[in-house]
């Protein structure tokens, strides 16, 4: 078997069990292979990791030179198991690096990941890494949850009731790059009100919004016929699903806390091409309650999470 059908068939009995009712076992397989085959393809690979190492010089990264450091890695651990994992770094600040599990052959339970997070504790010491991050299926509620991957299947999210400020708001079709300056300023206005927004949202980037006009939904909201926020998504087939990614959702300060923002993410939901196992989902900070709030009431659910283990330091 090849390393990457390995990392295949390891992701893939690591999947939610959301995606088992979602998709059928060759879908599955198919999208466990396209999530694993760029991973595969960075493990032993010095041309990558050369790249990454040059690109976190200049920010200060760590005095390690050998290319293989930085990529990707196969494990073995001392009871047999195995996994890929690499070394990464919070919003690439050098002195936030941890080491991100991509596929292991490890059940999938919280309680007996620490052992072997110790083990790549050890395995990565060059770069003194602050945790060890899995991507856990259904964690339970003690988990040091990293980022939350809410999911939901768009067929069915269009299917839910309409929430009760769902007549007063609309969407229109969005120029990205004027939505990429008026999203700037909406953040910029949220941060100036609770600075803590800053450590989990930061703002699309113009090539993201462009993608989310071509192959999504681009759109400014509109609350009884006033700008109020810009909402995005793009086809971005990840995380062992089909679908597309959230990239942007800001609420101007006139339509914040007003109740309009489960209504806005259905009628992005309304608007979306999506296919019958198309989701819609996204990655969320753990401390971002209202957005996690948000999701939860449109029907989305908690599938997985990012989530840190034996940690040695304040990520």
């Amino acid at each position: 078997m090849t390393l990457l059908n390995q990392m295949a068939a390891a992701y893939e009995a690591w999947m939610p069990r959301q995606l088992h009712e979602w998709y059928i076992a060759d879908q599955r397989r198919e999208l466990a292979v396209a999530e694993m085959r760029p991973q595969a393809q960075h493990v032993a690979n010095e041309e990558f990791g050369a790249g990454f190492r040059d690109h976190l010089k200049p920010l200060g990264g760590p005095d390690v030179p050998d290319p293989l450091a930085w990529a990707n890695r196969r494990v073995e651990f001392a009871d047999g198991q195995w996994c890929v994992a690499g070394i990464r770094f919070l919003g690439l600040d050098p002195d936030k690096a941890f080491v991100h599990v991509v596929a292991t052959s490890v059940p999938p339970e919280h309680d007996g990941l620490r052992f072997y997070a110790e083990q790549l504790h050890r395995e990565f010491a060059e770069f003194s890494p602050l945790a060890i991050r899995f991507e856990l299926p259904n964690p339970p509620e003690d988990a040091d949850v990293d980022q939350w991957i809410l999911a939901g299947l768009v067929s069915e999210l269009r299917e839910r009731p309409r929430r009760p400020q769902y007549e007063r708001v609309r969407l229109t079709p969005a120029d990205p790059a004027e939505m990429a300056a008026y999203a700037d300023e909406v953040l910029t206005n949220v941060a100036k009100q609770n600075p803590e927004v800053r450590t989990w949202t930061e703002n699309a980037t113009l090539e993201q919004l462009q993608s989310c006009a071509e192959t999504g939904a681009l759109c400014t909201v509109e609350v009884d016929g006033q700008r109020a926020g810009v909402i995005a998504a793009a086809r971005d087939d990840a995380n062992g699903m089909r679908g597309f990614q959230v990239y942007e959702f800001l609420l101007d300060d006139h339509a914040r806390g007003r109740g309009f923002a489960p209504a806005v993410m259905q009628l992005l939901c309304d608007v979306l091409p999506a296919n019958a196992t198309d989701t819609l989902w996204g990655t969320i900070h753990a401390g971002n309650g209202p957005s996690i709030g948000n999701a939860l009431a449109v029907g989305r659910e908690k599938i997985a999470a990012f989530v840190w283990v034996a940690r040695r330091g304040e990520l």
